[in-house]
């Protein structure tokens, strides 16, 4: 194993910049039962935990209802020329409505072409419309967690209950764990990197850390 990685673990700190070695593992596992390591775990026990469950899901949403959007439009840019018109300079806000609004004709005569494209439209505004009402429902969950676990980050101007959760879930439950705010800047990402080269002291941009903290941030 590399010496670099064995004085890394004494420390009880992590290699920056480098990407994990086989090793790694089984040596960070040594200094934590020998007590060596002396960083902690995130508890994942208590109100950040919950909020960490509904990010996922509202980031989950939201990536899905972009991607029925998206659809969306595709399918108003490639319709039949009487849909194709409906839909025209609808605006984004309004569009999975007047999608979901759409009646296909039935029976003889009816064009299949059209009917199935709205068919199609009226599925995916549908599906836009019922991801608006669960992401209206994990944001008052959140909305209640946040206030009732860090009311003081709240409270900050510009940090709305996105941004404080995104900062809550990278500090977890314990922030005790952190022990400095170097520590916290390094999980962040928002900490400088030495890059001087001879008599030219100079730091780059850190693309390390938590990246949802750091876009929070």
């Amino acid at each position: 194993m590399p010496r670099r990685v064995a004085r890394t673990v004494l420390r009880g700190g992590r290699r920056s910049n480098a990407p994990p070695l086989p090793g790694d593992a089984v040596e960070a596992a040594r200094a934590a039962l020998s007590g060596r390591a002396r960083g902690a775990a995130k508890s994942r026990d208590g109100n950040v935990e919950a909020i960490r469950a509904l990010v996922v899901a509202k980031r989950s949403a939201r990536s899905a209802k972009i991607q029925a959007l998206n659809q969306i439009r595709h399918l108003s840019f490639t319709a039949p020329e009487q849909l194709r018109q409906r839909l025209a300079g609808v605006s984004r806000h309004h569009l999975a409505a007047r999608a979901a609004a759409l009646r296909p004709a039935t029976g003889e005569g009816a064009d299949p072409v059209v009917a199935a494209t709205k068919t199609a439209l009226r599925i995916l505004g549908r599906r836009v419309l019922a991801l608006d009402a669960e992401k209206a429902r994990i944001d008052a969950l959140l909305a209640g967690l946040v206030t009732q676990t860090a009311p003081q980050l709240l409270a900050v101007f510009g940090v709305g209950v996105d941004t404080a959760a995104a900062l809550l879930v990278t500090a977890g439950d314990n922030p005790g764990r952190l022990r400095s705010e170097a520590a916290w800047a390094h999980l962040r990402g928002t900490a400088p990197i030495p890059a001087s080269s001879g008599k030219v002291t100079r730091y780059r941009l850190n693309r390390g850390g938590d990246r949802q903290a750091n876009r929070a941030l």
